[in-house]
């Protein structure tokens, strides 16, 4: 029986429910940051670090790597913070900071190796959502799976179902048409159908109904 798509998100993210932080008010942490406050600069780092250091990961595949593109991350959001006009929010705009390093990370290094270290590592769930074992199994085959994709079909894949972004969202974030992340989707699905064991292919009824979400 295929997987419905919730249970992708459900799987793919051990992550998302559980990462990403809820609403804040930014304006007054932008404020601060702005003025060199110290105190803001570790309220950014503990509202968005972990979050930014699983997406890094599922992007690069290496946890050193992962860590050090975030320092750098947080680095360059600290130098630029004066041109941050709030068009997005503070996430959106440290995220697109983190995929342009990753780019530059990917450039460098030809071969991609996967460090399963930060996948595997069991972290606690909320009631509803599978259990430490189920989630290390299900992080860790992911993983594998997207180390074998393309950079490009591999970053739609995590802004879809990590980062839980729309496809006129993604189309903004990476600078391309809303028809080139659709293709891109439909293939990076049809690919990791491939690629997952058939007993945790968790994305056996994404294909037409994915596309559909805008």
């Amino acid at each position: 029986m295929e997987k419905p798509a919730a249970d992708l998100h459900r799987f793919l993210e051990p992550f998302s429910r559980q990462w990403h932080k809820g609403s804040m008010n930014e304006e007054p942490l932008v404020t601060a940051l702005k003025n060199q406050d110290t105190g803001a600069v570790q309220e950014l780092v503990n509202a968005y670090g972990d979050r930014l250091l699983r997406s890094a990961f599922f992007l690069c595949g290496n946890e050193t790597e992962a860590q050090d593109i975030l320092q750098d991350t947080f680095l360059e959001a600290i130098r630029s913070i004066h041109r941050f006009q709030g068009r997005s929010s503070i996430y959106t705009w440290l995220h697109a900071i983190l995929l342009n390093l990753t780019r530059r990370y990917h450039r460098d290094h030809k071969r991609i190796i996967y460090d399963d270290e930060l996948a595997d590592r069991e972290i606690s769930s909320p009631d509803g959502s599978p259990s430490p074992l189920d989630s290390v199994t299900a992080s860790s085959a992911i993983s594998k799976a997207l180390r074998q994709l393309s950079g490009t079909h591999r970053e739609v894949i995590v802004l879809r179902y990590y980062e839980d972004m729309k496809i006129h969202e993604i189309a903004s974030h990476l600078g391309i048409s809303k028809g080139t992340v659709k293709s891109r989707l439909h293939y990076a699905i049809g690919e990791m159908q491939k690629l997952l064991p058939d007993e945790l292919n968790l994305f056996g009824a994404c294909g037409t109904e994915e596309m559909q979400k805008q």
